[in-house]
């Protein structure tokens, strides 16, 4: 089923999904993103505008618009002659999602905060949580409960030296040719 005029393609899936960082680690990438933020725009808007600026062909912004859409980003329909571009909201809100990750992290950040000229331990404030009776290091002892050992088996320690054998001593002898027919050396 071909699509319409109205409804966008559908992508074709993606086996490994690109980092967000990474779709717009490019300077090209971040402006084309920049120059959708305002609205659709075609590809050969977005080609003339992104080229004159990076001074790179249409074909390259094509392959960057492309990069996009396949992240997940930028989404297009075609539409008589040309191909209109469009943000989506997925690809922001995977965006969003790293950002406020990083953001997690540095909130639980360990060290000297800068900021507040303060050194920051978030684990130095753990909850105290109710001991647990028959869990962990205080729990009640299990001896006599397992049965009764009845006679000692003195297996020796593993740190007891072996006995070392003398060593063997075989008399030298030359080493032989390995063809009946090959040249001696010392012959």
């Amino acid at each position: 089923m071909q699509p319409t005029a109205t409804e966008p393609r559908a992508r074709p899936p993606t086996f490994e999904p690109m980092h967000p960082f990474e779709a717009l680690a490019d300077p090209v990438r971040r402006r084309i993103v920049d120059i959708l933020a305002s609205g659709e725009h075609t590809a050969g808007q977005l080609a003339d505008v992104v080229g004159r600026e990076f001074r790179i062909s249409r074909t390259a912004v094509s392959k960057h618009v492309r990069l996009l859409r396949d992240a997940g980003y930028v989404d297009g329909r075609a539409e008589e002659n040309w191909r209109w571009y469009r943000l989506t909201a997925e690809g922001l809100e995977s965006l969003e999602h790293a950002v406020s990750d990083i953001r997690a992290k540095y909130a639980s950040a360990i060290g000297w905060d800068a900021d507040a000229r303060r050194f920051r331990d978030p684990l130095a404030h753990l909850p105290q949580y109710p001991s647990v009776p028959f869990r962990g290091p205080g729990r009640p002892s299990q001896r006599g409960r397992r049965g009764i050992q009845t006679s000692f088996v003195d297996r020796g320690s593993p740190d007891d030296e072996a006995p070392v054998p003398p060593p063997i001593y075989v008399p030298y002898s030359p080493p032989r040719p390995w063809r009946a027919d090959a040249p001696r050396l010392n012959a």
